[in-house]
């Protein structure tokens, strides 16, 4: 009897345990996004703890896609889930809570006016964060929340951070698709006008990209004094020479007193520079973070 008692027990027990692990990551969730009139993906990680602990909030970390891309990259081309929690086991990282939306080729800034992919910036800041403090137990405050992102999201998640730092307490830059701003649209190469992928009118309007760009940004950050810290890392190869943008976001943010950090390592635009890096990033981001309480 008592033999039958504990086989009965693991497979009833068994499935539940299994369950509740299986559920802290997730693709492809959805949610209304009334800015987007449709809905809008996210795929989720959730710490270890998250249904032991049930009184416990978490900060949480908004990771956005490069172009082409989609809410899965940052789980199966850096295997993220895996990498934080081996970091929370090593003691590298605090338990958080990592959102992960579909961006889509957006640049993560508004453009439904000219008839671009759509508001995918206010879609963030406004319906998917409101969802995710809604629906997950989060420290729902400025210093409960940081985004990073790789080349189109990297430079997403700063200007993110940069126009919205009552929201983000830090951001970081993988490979980030950083330009400064232009005079005229030869500033940048054909190439590149078609990755913009009309998020900035077609043809491309050079003052609506410079209002939307980052630069622009760092003298008000800098007399607000609420500049967020950002981290800046790029392959010493990259394909698209974007270290030299991220040079000169830093050089412009050391120059006006605000924190940065630059990192240049070896490799290209490529995943698996970016599952290593992710690891520098998500040490860096969570040091801004209160911690889960």
């Amino acid at each position: 009897m008592l033999r039958l008692a504990i086989i009965l027990f693991l497979v009833f027990i068994g499935p539940i345990a299994a369950g509740a692990e299986d559920r802290r990551v997730a693709e492809s969730l959805s949610f209304e996004s009334a800015t987007l009139g449709r809905p809008m993906d996210y795929s989720l990680y959730l710490p270890p703890d998250y249904y032991a602990e049930e009184a416990t909030r978490y900060p949480v970390i908004y990771m956005l896609h490069g172009l082409g891309g989609n809410e899965r990259d940052w789980l199966r081309g850096a295997a993220i889930a895996d990498t934080v929690d081996r970091l929370i086991a090593e003691g590298m990282l605090p338990p958080v809570i990592i959102v992960m939306p579909d961006g889509g080729n957006s640049w993560y800034v508004n453009s439904a006016d000219i008839g671009g992919p759509g508001d995918y910036e206010t879609a963030i800041t406004e319906d998917l964060i409101a969802h995710v403090d809604a629906t997950y137990r989060t420290l729902d405050a400025r210093d409960g929340r940081a985004t990073g992102g790789l080349s189109m999201g990297g430079y997403g998640a700063v200007r993110l951070a940069f126009f919205r730092p009552d929201l983000f307490a830090a951001a970081a830059s993988l490979s980030g698709a950083i330009f400064p701003d232009m005079a005229t649209p030869e500033d940048v190469s054909e190439t590149q006008v078609g990755l913009f992928r009309g998020v900035y009118g077609t043809p491309l309007d050079t003052e609506r990209f410079n209002r939307a760009n980052v630069f622009g940004q760092i003298e008000p950050l800098a007399a607000a004094g609420n500049a967020p810290p950002v981290l800046l890392t790029v392959g010493d190869d990259d394909y698209f020479e974007l270290d030299r943008g991220a040079h000169a976001l830093f050089v412009a943010l050391r120059d006006a007193g605000l924190p940065a950090e630059l990192r240049v390592t070896d490799g290209g635009h490529v995943w698996p520079l970016w599952a290593q890096e992710v690891e520098r990033a998500l040490v860096f981001l969570t040091a801004y973070l209160a911690p889960a309480g």
